[in-house]
């Protein structure tokens, strides 16, 4: 969706002398100025179908790796972004760097390699919205069909890559762009590895305490560090009261978020490997179904409610139980340090099925002030 004076302001900021795309022949690709620009993504919430989920996750961009707020680091570090495929692009230079560039039906993620080619900038003062998925389980979807796009592009990281005509030449990409593909690609195994750490912890290794802890830290320091920086950026306008409160609102959100993904912790494993296994299977053996794509929005009904998806969290309270079991026959000593953990992938189910139903809807009633404000908004 674009509000008003979106597509202005990103015409006008593309059309800037120092934003101009210089093109390099050689390496055929954009190497300074910008052939697209990336405005920030909001989202965007209707009244009348919001899930809990959506309110939960939807209101922090920086939980979604598409749009995380690690762009803006490489944007102030390097003057890149990266393309999340909303925004716009100048159509010559689009077309000088890209055309005859990619092998046909290969690739599934395109953004992040037409960002690499064409050189993707942030316009994060620019900004667009979009709907966030209304339950885990299109937003899981949606996850693995990214791992997927990921892993199918993961040969750009090579020294050869493969072009339309079914030849080979030299990877023209940049360091950063090299280190974007491959941070995708290690971001879709953090799941596994956290569940690998815990098992080795609690059934091999010695003190399963210490690797509980370790793996919590990694689920909670991104959190503590979010906090402690809201807490000491207070802007001048804002009294330091209703500055706490809204600290103390968002800390309690994040605590939600993070208990909620520990929960579906196992699941989250299970359907990266499982995407990346599929990935290398199409790619290499059998060749097909490597665009298989389907819009989020399809697998949800109307007014925001889930349709009956294939991928469920059912399997997570059986994996908590036979975890429970081995750790309870092999080493006894470790269960009370697991105890937390498997209880909340025994309540995985549970908790996913509230977070997608919308909450009650209340009213609040305005006085004369405030509609008379809001008459003279709408006025303008």
């Amino acid at each position: 969706r674009l509000p008003r004076d979106a597509a202005r302001q990103l015409i006008a900021t593309m059309e800037h002398p120092l934003n101009r795309p210089r093109f390099d022949a050689s390496r055929r690709r954009v190497i300074a100025g910008y052939g697209i620009l990336q405005p920030r993504i909001g989202t965007s919430f209707a009244a009348d179908r919001n899930s809990r989920y959506a309110m939960l996750f939807g209101g922090d961009p920086g939980l979604d790796p598409y749009t995380r707020a690690v762009s803006d680091t490489y944007q102030d570090l390097f003057g890149e972004g990266s393309f999340t495929g909303k925004g716009i692009y100048d159509v010559d230079a689009f077309e000088q760097a890209l055309d005859e560039r990619f092998p046909l039906n290969r690739i599934l993620s395109h953004d992040l390699l037409e960002g690499s080619y064409a050189r993707s900038g942030l316009a994060t003062e620019i900004e667009v919205y979009e709907d966030y998925p209304q339950s885990y389980r299109v937003d899981a979807k949606r996850r693995r069909r990214w791992i997927r796009g990921d892993w199918q592009i993961a040969e750009w990281l090579f020294s050869r890559v493969p072009v339309a005509n079914g030849q080979r030449e030299s990877n023209p990409l940049s360091g950063l762009s090299l280190w974007k593909i491959f941070d995708n690609l290690r971001r879709s195994l953090v799941p596994v590895a956290l569940i690998g750490l815990l098992l080795l912890g609690w059934l091999a290794l010695e003190r399963p305490l210490f690797w509980s802890l370790l793996v919590l830290q990694v689920l909670l320091l991104p959190m503590l560090v979010d906090i402690v920086l809201a807490t000491t950026h207070k802007s001048p306008d804002v009294p330091l009261g209703r500055h706490l409160r809204q600290v103390a609102g968002d800390a309690l959100r994040r605590v939600a978020q993070t208990l909620f993904e520990v929960a579906c912790l196992p699941w989250d494993a299970w359907s990266s490997i499982d995407a990346i296994a599929r990935t290398g299977w199409r790619v290499h053996v059998s060749h097909r179904h490597l665009l298989q794509w389907v819009a989020s929005r399809t697998f949800e009904k109307a007014r925001g409610r889930p349709a009956a998806p294939a991928p469920t969290l059912r399997a997570v309270p059986l994996v908590a139980a036979g975890i429970g079991a081995a750790l309870l026959l092999a080493r006894p000593a470790a269960l009370p340090v697991a105890a937390g953990w498997l209880l909340l992938w025994l309540v995985a189910p549970a908790l996913e099925q509230w977070l997608a139903r919308s909450p009650g809807r209340g009213s609040e009633a305005l006085d004369e002030g405030q509609a008379g404000f809001l008459r003279g908004v709408a006025r303008r």
